[in-house]
């Protein structure tokens, strides 16, 4: 579904990833793991049009993404939510939702007001008004509305209180059962080990090692998590 070949990232002088190669299945959910500043961030971004000095190959369904107009991308269903949400503050939880819904799409609000009661409670309110867990359940509401073909995800777990993680867990394990294959950087390896098919994990932009769900608990893989995982 998702490939990168040998894929090379920079701005300007600064090379961030270096031959970089990876893939997404469909219904797969896949992480992309290590330290601050290996290149996981810059891996999405990439994905999506938003670094400009972008080499080797990127394809989508067949399709060449290198070069490719970011909205173009957004167009043919790859979704991104940043680590910084990007909800629109001013507005309320419902107008936000609204402003997302794609006319036709598998998803609508009364699906998200399931999905994720809370924002029915607090669809007046607005989107500076949330807690930062409510923003991150409006953040990836938004995404589904725009009916995704593929979800990319940054650090979702970041900064959330324990209880408000496992909700996030829960609805990425929902929105994965519907089919939507999903792409996750994330920080929290139980998390991750929850969730994933597949790990990636990536040092200094370049990839060092991948592993199925059923590796990432063998001994190679636990020496490995230590070496390039722990802070």
């Amino acid at each position: 579904m998702l490939e990168l070949e040998n894929v090379n990232a920079l701005y300007g002088k600064s090379h961030i990833l270096f031959d970089l190669s990876l893939k997404i299945n469909e219904g797969e959910l896949v992480t992309i793991l290590g330290r601050n500043g290996a290149g996981k961030s810059t891996t999405l971004s990439t994905i999506v049009g938003l670094v400009p000095d972008v080499r080797g190959r990127i394809t989508f369904d067949g399709k060449d993404l290198i070069g490719m107009p970011t909205h173009k991308i957004a167009d043919m269903g790859i979704c991104l939510i940043p680590e910084q949400r990007d909800i629109f503050q001013i507005l309320t939880v419902e107008e936000n939702l609204q402003l997302s819904e794609k006319e036709g799409g598998r998803w609508t609000i009364k699906d998200i007001y399931q999905l994720f009661p809370r924002l029915k409670e607090r669809k007046t309110n607005g989107g500076g008004q949330l807690s930062g867990g409510e923003q991150q359940m409006l953040a990836i509401a938004r995404a589904l509305l725009n009916d995704p073909k593929l979800l990319l995800c940054d650090e979702l777990s970041e900064g959330l209180a324990p209880v408000i993680v496992q909700e996030i867990v829960n609805t990425l394990k929902e929105i994965k059962q519907s089919g939507i294959p999903i792409l996750l950087v994330e920080q929290n390896l139980r998390v991750c080990e929850t969730l994933a098919d597949r790990h990636y994990i990536v040092e200094q932009g370049k990839l060092f090692h991948e592993f199925t769900s059923e590796e990432f608990f063998t001994d190679e893989a636990i020496a490995i998590k230590e070496k390039f995982l722990s802070v």
